[in-house]
């Protein structure tokens, strides 16, 4: 039987002491850089992220309250619709606009686009 010379199993490990460190590092003083790396992703740059979904509920916080804007609009305007008097009065309004009158009715139109005409009859 030989001799069992282990040396080179004591010089192959990393010296630990608590005045320095002594060796080559080991993968335990870079695993903190993986739980940073996925908060980093997770908080920030996936599509998933908390930054991306807070924005969306912003988004969809302001598209409700143009929905409730919108509804309360188009109720409005079928209330308005549905009833007889205000269906007269916006013919009414749309039928003057177009220059219509009512029988017996004289318009009276200005010509105010060209005031020159207008100062060379005053003379």
């Amino acid at each position: 039987m030989t001799p069992r010379d282990i040396t080179g199993r004591v010089l192959g490990k990393p010296l630990r002491s608590p005045y320095g460190y002594g060796g080559t590092p080991s993968r335990r003083h870079w695993l903190w850089l993986l739980p940073a790396a996925w908060l980093l992703w997770i908080g920030l740059l996936s599509d998933h992220s908390l930054w991306h979904i807070s924005r969306l509920h912003l988004e969809l916080s302001s598209a409700r309250a143009e929905l409730q804007r919108v509804n309360g609009e188009t109720s409005r305007l079928g209330a308005r619709l549905a009833d007889p008097r205000e269906k007269a009065d916006h013919a009414e309004a749309t039928l003057r606009a177009q220059g219509m009158a009512r029988p017996g009715e004289i318009i009276y139109r200005f010509d105010s686009a060209r005031p020159e005409a207008a100062k060379a009859r005053a003379n």
